[in-house]
């Protein structure tokens, strides 16, 4: 039987560290004694910090790559990055460089432990003040809500598991359908609300808040909603969603809203329209994978030419519906999130211009790592970073931010009810910021239904790039199979010395595949072969 170890860290927070091929049937054994670490106002509270760590980053999660070089965002220049294995067919259910079960299982137990611990001997002892154990518990609550929401989204059918499992009780926890996991993952939510704060001091940053678990809500209803788990097209769950997404919009104020510039939710430590990020970590781990190679870096995340053409022009229309449009200087004029997203040929970056073209300091074949597509990333990269002298910077993962909301919420209503003012609305508002004459932000009058949800689609891939959205998105919409059985598209420029200037072609960087068993992760194999798991179809 596999044991939980308690370990003390400098900081007098607590590492609990566990194995969870054996989960279902766990016994605490720890070199402190449970009375000593709930009994003391130090180890207490730091118990629940420390379950903070379990919660996913998306910088360099996969030897140096983001998920988005898994799906038609981007192309990982490094050849042997795991992250390839999603692009070709070869994930199976014995490896699978997303593998988060043990994680996600181990998270949820230290959630239990801690609830109990509430209820029992930190009560008796208050090792945690009394004024503060409401908070604390609608934390715990909510990161357990949060772990099985991580699960649910890869497997489907999972156990949900809000009881301290032990020998006696293992058995009674089932593996439930995916509907079933999303009733529990709400009431969690609906819980965790009643305790939260409003809003974080400055020394809490990085712990959950009422709008955290509201957004978590809103975007584990509009997933129940959406095709993949909603094949009938219940117009009910649509609505379900609208309403926790309006909820969440409601929240607005002085502390939570949309930031004014898109470019500062990146750059400002904890903005005003982050509701969730994990602990800000000083590194420069990021900008020395992600920097074009001419500048140190080894330039890994290089932005596909499938998602340079989903940014609109400057009149906020689509590239290909909008005349003044020049193939010829194709950077020119887009929308303003694309300078902000992306690093060009010729973009200033660090007081001198990026060169992507052929033969360029940055361009194709200048380095082993160097830009595949053409491109390189600039989202979340600071450019303040010195990599020659080490400098670092602060650096969240942000998990949930205000903007989502008006994407679930115009996503949802325009579902239930078609592409009414409130559709129009919400969106007007998350565009208009990226906008100098704001009716540009506005979208057509007189779409459908179907036109509608084209746009969101592609408002919701450009909005959210590279924050771990597009790869869920394309699955539970079910556009998987066509997206991403797409080839990786790119950009060759080449350098016109006689006259100065630049020509471009598109060009296939790599051929992709998608299986449709893929819209659910296999169940790892060695909890299937345990006897006590479904595997998902297709998979062994």
């Amino acid at each position: 039987m596999k044991k939980i170890f308690c370990l003390l860290s400098l900081g007098l927070s607590l590492l609990v560290i566990t194995s969870c091929e054996d989960y279902l049937d766990k016994e605490v054994d720890t070199n402190l004694t449970e009375d000593k670490i709930f009994t003391d106002v130090h180890y207490a509270p730091g118990f629940l910090y420390n379950i903070y760590n379990d919660l996913l980053p998306g910088y360099n999660r996969y030897d140096g790559a983001m998920l988005a070089s898994g799906c038609d965002e981007a192309k990982n220049s490094y050849s042997g990055s795991l992250v390839q294995m999603f692009n070709n067919g070869a994930v199976n259910s014995s490896l699978n460089p997303d593998e988060v079960w043990d994680q996600m299982y181990s998270g949820i137990r230290k959630t239990n432990i801690f609830l109990e611990k509430l209820t029992t001997t930190i009560a008796e002892t208050k090792s945690i003040p009394v004024k503060d154990q409401p908070r604390m518990k609608g934390e715990a609550v909510f990161l357990r809500a949060m772990f099985h929401f991580e699960l649910i989204k890869r497997y489907g059918s999972i156990p949900y598991v809000d009881v301290l499992l032990s020998s006696e009780n293992a058995a009674d926890i089932a593996q439930l359908g995916f509907d079933e996991v999303v009733e529990r993952i709400v009431k969690d939510c609906d819980s965790a609300m009643v305790y939260l704060p409003e809003a974080n001091d400055d020394a809490n940053k990085g712990r959950a808040v009422k709008a955290s678990a509201a957004a978590l809500k809103s975007r584990i209803l509009l997933y129940a909603a959406s095709p993949l788990n909603n094949p009938a097209n219940n117009l009910e769950k649509w609505e379900r969603a609208a309403e926790a997404a309006s909820a969440l919009l409601d929240m607005a104020g002085a502390t939570i809203g949309l930031e004014t510039k898109y470019e500062k939710v990146f750059t400002t430590v904890y903005s005003r329209e982050v509701l969730l990020a994990t602990q800000a970590v000083n590194t420069n781990d990021f900008e020395r994978s992600n920097f074009p190679v001419s500048y140190g870096g080894l330039g890994f995340t290089n932005p596909t030419q499938n998602l340079v053409d989903a940014f609109d022009t400057k009149l906020g229309k689509p590239i290909w519906d909008d005349e003044a449009y020049d193939p010829t200087n194709p950077y020119l004029n887009r929308d303003e999130r694309f300078y902000s997203v992306i690093l060009s040929n010729q973009t200033i970056f660090k007081s001198r211009k990026v060169e992507t073209y052929i033969g360029g300091k940055d361009g194709l074949q200048s380095g082993p790592t160097a830009t595949k597509t053409g491109y390189y990333l600039k989202k979340f990269v600071d450019p303040s970073v010195d990599l020659d002298k080490g400098t670092t910077v602060r650096k969240p993962w942000i998990l949930f931010r205000f903007a989502e909301a008006y994407l679930n919420y115009a996503e949802a209503v325009n579902e239930a009810s078609g592409p009414v003012k409130e559709v129009y609305d919400a969106v007007y508002e998350l565009r208009k910021r990226n906008y100098v004459i704001t009716s540009r932000a506005r979208y057509p009058a007189g779409m459908t239904q179907e036109q509608m949800r084209e746009r969101l689609k592609k408002e919701r891939q450009v909005e959210l790039a590279f924050e771990e959205h597009r790869f869920w998105d394309l699955r539970r919409w079910k556009d998987a199979e066509v997206a991403l059985n797409q080839p990786a598209l790119g950009m060759k420029i080449f350098f016109n010395a006689a006259d100065t200037t630049f020509t471009y072609e598109k060009f296939e960087v790599e051929s992709r595949v998608f299986d449709p068993r893929f819209y659910w992760y296999p169940i790892p194999r060695k909890e299937v072969l345990k006897g006590y798991l479904e595997q998902n179809p297709g998979w062994e």
